[in-house]
């Protein structure tokens, strides 16, 4: 972010302020990754510090009187106020604070007790890195971290500007908990296409076949909060949520789902929906979309307007379904505000193919029998969107479904480094090294680097096994 570039030596990945136990637990995980013979660390003290919310409505407030200010905070808020359970509350008794200072958007990660702020200054007018930012006080840390990212994204060495290799460190599987989720392309913790870019012409982060999402907090996002905060809610209910879906906390009842139920599919102006049990319609407005049936015969399926449109298209059962994406006419921008979005993986959890610019000829074959195409054009784009698609049943059989990560309720609980304790600890994805710096530019972090194993030793009272 640029608008954090006075603040960066004091930031950790460019906008997340650390508590002085975060930073030990971090350079404590270095010393650990770079002992030659592994050895293990014994900890004197927990050095986690990364706290869950009171399974209660946060408290927050303004200390900005400026409107403007209050309307964009309140924008970014709603991103996740209406998709949550554990929902922020104004008061004045507020355990979190929001500010728009003269530069800086910054947050803690996660509740690191007492009164925390979260910093919206200039530079950062925008709903998206508001949401971002409340991400981070919800106990999440950045998406592109996780150990699996090759598969979904490529870095663009040749443009990322120099000292800020950092931010784009992978970590491993010992060091990250994803929940039992997949990676979210989608995510709204995940860094932009030029994020630390030389030049703005040029993208650091490239997606294969997609163009960026826009940037707010995705549905996966939200099932990962739910799962830190309300999993007990709906404990012992009898329903049961198919293609990824979860129990409503606020009706056990009913399941969330994002787009579409087994069973039938949801036509309404609605990206989040439920229904009272897993199997039966709920009354909706019907607007666009529908099923449809893939045959050995070319079909098309033409689509122009400003609604949210769904559709289903079913093949045979273990059949494929290729497709072709012969025209794209939406506004085209790097975050694809409005778009044509195409889920023909084998989770429907993930964001999609998704394209706003003009695309000719792409053509792409499931994974599965069925794929989700989604028309969605954003309200402040006032002409209407338009695309094309061809599709065929394929005769290839249908990929074997791959095995969701495993989530065991209560791992989260663990330390920041993964010491059980009682302390209640939280992450989305748990980052424990702190990346080497040779910039000359840099004197403190370079220094800092170099003598990560002495810290580790001698300021932090480490003990090692011999």
């Amino acid at each position: 972010m640029g608008s954090n570039r006075p603040l960066m030596d004091q930031l950790f990945e460019s906008d997340i302020l650390l508590t002085s136990r975060q930073m030990k637990a971090i350079v404590l995980a270095e010393a650990e990754k770079k002992s030659a013979r592994r050895r293990r660390v014994k900890r004197k003290v927990i050095t986690g510090g990364v706290y869950r919310w009171p399974a209660a409505p946060i408290p927050y407030s303004f200390r900005e009187p400026e409107k403007k200010w209050r309307v964009l905070i309140q924008e970014g808020l709603k991103l996740w106020k209406e998709r949550l359970v554990c929902v922020f509350e104004r008061t004045d008794q507020a355990k979190i604070g929001s500010n728009s200072s003269k530069a800086g958007c910054y947050s803690s990660v996660g509740r690191t007790g007492g009164n925390q702020k979260i910093s919206i200054g200039l530079g950062c007018e925008d709903k998206g890195i508001v949401s971002h930012e409340v991400g981070h006080s919800l106990g999440f840390w950045h998406e592109q971290s996780r150990p699996d990212r090759d598969k979904y994204i490529h870095l663009d060495d040749q443009y990322i500007a120099g000292g800020t290799e950092g931010n784009f460190a992978k970590r491993s599987d010992l060091e990250i908990d994803g929940m039992g989720l997949p990676y979210d392309l989608g995510s709204v913790m995940h860094y932009g296409p030029n994020a630390f870019t030389t030049d703005w012409d040029h993208i650091t982060i490239e997606v294969p076949t997609y163009d960026w999402p826009e940037n707010w907090s995705s549905f996966i996002d939200v099932k990962q909060i739910n799962r830190l905060y309300c999993h007990q809610t709906c404990a012992g209910t009898p329903v049961k949520c198919e293609n990824g879906g979860y129990a409503n906390p606020n009706d056990c009842m009913q399941c969330n789902y994002l787009y579409y139920q087994p069973h039938f599919l949801f036509r309404q102006m609605s990206t989040w929906s439920r229904s009272p049990s897993c199997n039966l319609v709920q009354p909706s407005e019907t607007i666009c979309g529908g099923d449809l049936q893939a045959s050995g015969v070319w079909q098309h399926l033409t689509h122009k307007g400003k609604r949210k449109c769904i559709w289903r298209i079913k093949a045979d059962s273990r059949a494929r379904i290729r497709f072709i994406l012969d025209s794209v006419n939406y506004k085209c921008d790097s975050t694809c505000k409005s778009f044509v979005e195409i889920k023909h993986n084998s989770d429907f959890q993930q964001i999609g193919f998704r394209a706003c610019c003009e695309e000719k000829n792409l053509e792409v074959l499931s994974e599965q029998d069925e794929i989700i195409v989604i028309a969605s054009t954003d309200a402040e784009h006032t002409t209407d969107g338009a695309f094309t698609l061809r599709y065929i049943k394929d005769s290839g059989t249908s990929l074997p479904r791959p095995p969701l990560p495993a989530w065991i309720p209560g791992r989260e609980n663990r330390a920041f480094r993964g010491v059980q304790g009682s302390g209640g600890v939280i992450e989305k994805f748990i980052l424990n090294a702190i990346p080497r710096v040779r910039d000359p530019d840099k004197p403190v972090e370079s220094v800092f680097s170099i003598l990560t194993d002495y810290f580790a030793s001698s300021i932090l009272g480490t003990q090692r096994d011999h």
